[in-house]
């Protein structure tokens, strides 16, 4: 799971969280950036980026690897600048046990990105929101297929046209994973604990104790070669993407 970001080392129980919501507005804007071909360490990125993030990044070998590790953080901050949040940037973050990042300066918004291949995507919200993209370039396993679709999940998937397989796959994928960020317990969690249902540019997400449901929406990504999902409150259509 992607998550990273400039935090402080507290680290605290979501049932702690005081997050500042604005009372009748229901807000949800998604961003993305390509972070190929950018010099992140260039004086035009110093606001969006933390001296902590750059010394974790000079620590990775891999060229791709910094550059989405420096890229998720510009782009969350360049998203919070735009939005108008009233934080100090670049933002810092507090963490739950479970590593769901939120703003250590309490402003009314909710944060969460994710990073895959060149993109980076962020979504800000006033109220609890998970996001996630993949690259679809690599054709899963079975065995990876098997440990990520619940029995009836996977049916569904073999009943797909071969050439919609990986697509699908992926559409599981990102639903559940930008679920279980906006949950905020990642893969801690059962797979089994939870069924998702495709339909159309969404999916719908029902946790099996309580039997309470949620919304995902898959966002259209200009990239065919990529899948992103985002997962939210009262979500009637997917948000457009703001690419930066």
């Amino acid at each position: 799971m992607a998550g990273e970001g400039a935090e402080s080392s507290l680290h605290f129980q979501i049932s702690e969280i005081s997050q500042v919501r604005t009372a009748e507005v229901k807000m949800i804007r998604v961003f993305s950036m390509s972070v190929n071909g950018k010099d992140f360490l260039d004086s035009d990125w110093t606001p969006y980026l933390s001296e902590e993030r750059k010394r974790a990044a000079a620590r990775r070998r891999q060229t791709d690897a910094r550059q989405q590790y420096l890229g998720a953080e510009a782009l969350v901050n360049r998203a919070l600048e735009i939005v108008g949040a009233d934080v100090r940037l670049p933002a810092r973050f507090v963490r739950t046990p479970y590593g769901k990042p939120y703003l250590e300066t309490q402003c009314g918004f909710f944060v969460n990105w994710s990073h895959s291949g060149e993109y980076a995507v962020c979504a800000v919200s006033d109220l609890e929101v998970g996001i996630d993209i993949q690259e679809m370039s690599k054709t899963p396993g079975e065995r990876l297929i098997r440990r990520i679709l619940r029995p009836s999940e996977y049916e569904e998937w073999e009943r797909e046209p071969r050439e919609k397989q990986t697509e699908t796959f992926y559409r599981y994928w990102t639903a559940k994973e930008s679920f279980l960020k906006m949950k905020g317990t990642g893969f801690y969690a059962p797979l089994d604990s939870f069924a998702v249902r495709l339909r159309g540019d969404g999916a719908s997400v029902r946790e099996l104790k309580g039997n309470t449901e949620y919304v995902c929406r898959f966002l259209p990504f200009e990239d065919p070669g990529y899948l992103a999902a985002v997962c939210g409150e009262d979500m009637e259509t997917a948000p457009k993407i703001e690419y930066l």
